[in-house]
């Protein structure tokens, strides 16, 4: 079921305005700092930017998808307040205060196809990763696929927004969390995919770490002692290198084609974009010589 209410998308839309300048002036440098130094991001293509509103459609990589968060960063660095532009965030985060509170500040909605739509009419760029918390959540050993699961929403958005998509390919963000499964069985169980949307509950290393020292605690004192450290830590990414391409502009009403039927004309933009996508994802881990290092 949805997170968002109509109330609440009507709200937030009508606080489009509370994209506040001076607040992200003041967390400029704590991002800086993750941007340069932790996770030594490296953006290229912005040549491929157009000057009016797109639709740019992403990879998502990690637990907390910091990617979005470091490439939110570029385009304050790059464009600063002259260019409007929002992303589209799960729905989940508005369950929670901080996120309620913050969302609206870093230039975010939530991932909804209305709000989209209407946000393009208001001359804003938007940015969607269709693979969504199932594509984040996929092991590390499946790092290096793009998946989509056919999810073609973003394609529907672009036709009837009038809009070309330009895709932005991502590749590290994933080594910042070693996920070993996604975790479906267990959301299902927990009812999370129906509350919540969310199709994972990620198990990692660190989260194994966690568990042991609860269940352990039960037999001795000392791993209780560690467990809020252990599970803190469960969220904390490593520093691994992030690496973003920005790709050319894709004008996907020039592809329709009027022989086919329209799900066969969404399945052949659908194959283009992901195929695209794809290719500078292995260009560009075919570059990396290391996990984490780059």
């Amino acid at each position: 079921m949805s997170m968002v209410t109509s109330a609440q998308k009507r709200r937030l839309f009508r606080d489009l305005g509370r994209v506040d300048p001076e607040f992200a002036k003041k967390i400029t440098p704590f991002l800086e700092g993750l941007y340069q130094h932790y996770f030594r991001c490296d953006v290229s293509g912005w040549e491929n930017v157009p000057d009016s509103k797109v639709l740019f459609v992403g990879n998502h990589n990690g637990l907390l998808t910091f990617e979005v968060l470091m490439l939110f960063h570029a385009w304050w660095k790059r464009f600063g307040p002259s260019r409007r532009a929002l992303g589209l965030a799960h729905g989940i985060a508005l369950g929670n205060p901080f996120f309620r509170w913050i969302i609206p500040r870093i230039g975010a909605i939530p991932a909804d196809p209305e709000l989209a739509y209407e946000a393009l009419g208001r001359d804003y760029s938007v940015l969607v990763y269709p693979g969504g918390e199932k594509e984040s959540f996929r092991p590390f050993k499946d790092r290096k696929k793009i998946d989509f699961y056919q999810r073609k929403g973003f394609i529907r958005l672009a036709l009837k927004s009038k809009v070309p998509i330009v895709p932005i390919v991502s590749v590290g963000a994933h080594e910042s969390y070693v996920i070993l499964h996604r975790g479906e069985e267990i959301a299902e169980k927990l009812g999370l995919k129906e509350k919540f949307r969310l199709h994972g509950l990620p198990i990692t290393f660190r989260s194994l770490f966690f568990l042991w020292c609860v269940t352990t605690g039960v037999f001795t004192f000392f791993p209780l002692l560690i467990a809020p450290a252990a599970f803190m830590a469960i969220f904390v990414p490593m520093p691994a290198k992030m690496t973003f391409r920005i790709l050319p502009p894709i004008d996907v009403a020039a592809m329709m084609d009027s022989a086919l039927t329209e799900e066969e004309n969404l399945q052949r933009i659908y194959d283009e974009i992901q195929g695209q996508m794809q290719k500078v994802h292995d260009e560009e881990y075919s570059l990396r010589k290391w996990p984490v290092l780059g």
